[in-house]
């Protein structure tokens, strides 16, 4: 009986279609990236307060149509990654680009899985990984990436294909939005 119920549980978990799945959150854990921490610029613009870093509302391929992030995020390598910056124009800004994976982090809700990001703020984010722009020393061939999954990071080739959200320094003429 007890290996059946593991079986449901772990079938029940892959079955579910985790790019529309609401995130797990646990509120007996602290939240690290609660809404108080952002500002809406523009629908697709979100300002974190505390790093005064401005990211990208939806993962690249999407668009954010005033409720949610629609379309389906576009998977890059490492290179084309870091070339977005380069043909990237976003509410007529073009300084954006790959976030380092300090810079990342800093949206990651450490309380939720599956994403582990703050699905109000960034809805619709693929729970999988993310490429930064941070290489890794001595290995050309590898780079850091950040797993939305459940906050974790690591290194991968830089051949593979992952997931983008793009960020920018705030400027002294971005204004809130008012809602």
């Amino acid at each position: 009986m007890m290996i059946r119920n593991i079986f449901v549980s772990v079938f029940s978990i892959l079955s579910v279609n985790s790019v529309c799945a609401q995130p797990i959150c646990y509120p007996e854990i602290p939240e690290t990236s609660n809404a108080d921490k952002f500002a809406v610029l523009s629908q697709q613009e979100v300002w974190h307060r505390t790093s005064n870093l401005v990211f990208t509302r939806c993962s690249v391929g999407q668009t954010f149509d005033g409720e949610t992030c629609v379309g389906e995020a576009t998977l890059f390598t490492w290179q084309q990654a870091l070339e977005l910056n380069r043909t990237l124009v976003i509410n007529q800004n073009s300084m954006w680009r790959l976030p380092n994976i300090k810079e990342l982090s800093v949206i990651v809700e450490r309380n939720c899985v599956r994403p582990s990001i703050n699905a109000s703020i960034f809805p619709e984010t693929p729970p999988d990984e993310f490429w930064t722009s941070t290489p890794v020393r001595d290995d050309e061939t590898r780079a850091w990436s950040l797993a939305f999954t459940n906050g974790t990071s690591s290194i991968k080739d830089t051949t593979r294909t992952l997931y983008v959200r793009l960020v920018r320094v705030r400027l002294p003429t971005d204004t809130i939005a008012t809602p």
